[in-house]
């Protein structure tokens, strides 16, 4: 089975400019090197809500025209030896979404996640996105959209839990720069969670640096 119409798609906007064009452009040269689709937006769609939430009506908005979205946050960006992430789709072909757990494996972490072009995908991704009773009852309102995907998942809305996987924490992302590099050297994408705006700035920039010293 061959996959022709693959895109990485990403969301910031001013707030977050400085860093997320330079991870864009990291982004963008993983996206060529790997002949993936690339589509950054700053589009604001919701007017009370956290900008976190954008991700899920750019994914409506582009579904259609690929067979796979690859979300990917602002501060979340593909190592420079990272592999094709493509690998990752062709051994998850019979499920709707690929998503990647948090740290110590308790909970899901949406800084990446992987979306097949589906009437299921659609269906759970609008009312994931719009269900105004899950977002009133949101468990973890400070987590946005995420403390929502908890819910569906702990619910078993849509029978949520046989449409999609979640790998370990360090397969698909890990964290912080110095966090055991022996163990995380494989894993495709480095996401700034929780880090201050200038410390993601800051880790960014060591990061290219290191990489064009070392070339790791």
């Amino acid at each position: 089975m061959n996959f022709t119409r693959i895109c990485l798609i990403m969301f910031y906007d001013f707030m977050v400019k400085e860093y997320g064009d330079i991870i864009y452009n990291i982004n963008k040269r993983y996206c060529e090197k790997n002949n993936i689709d690339i589509i950054l937006s700053e589009k604001r769609t919701y007017k009370d809500r956290h900008s976190a939430w954008e991700r899920l009506p750019l994914i409506l908005n582009n579904i259609e025209n690929y067979d796979y979205l690859i979300w990917v946050d602002s501060d979340a960006f593909f190592k420079n030896k990272a592999k094709n992430i493509i690998e990752i789709i062709y051994k998850n072909k019979d499920v709707n979404f690929i998503f990647s757990n948090d740290i110590n494996n308790k909970n899901i972490n949406t800084g990446i996640f992987i979306v097949k072009n589906s009437e299921y995908s659609i269906d759970f991704i609008k009312k994931w996105a719009y269900d105004e009773e899950l977002y009133n009852k949101n468990s973890k309102p400070k987590w946005w959209d995420q403390g929502v995907l908890f819910d569906m998942i702990n619910s078993n809305i849509l029978d949520i839990n046989n449409n999609y996987v979640s790998y370990d924490y360090g397969v698909l992302q890990h964290f912080y720069f110095n966090e055991k590099p022996a163990k995380y050297k494989k894993a495709y994408i480095l996401h700034l969670a929780g880090q201050s705006y200038s410390d993601r700035l800051n880790s960014i920039k060591n990061y290219i640096n290191n990489t064009d010293q070392n070339k790791n």
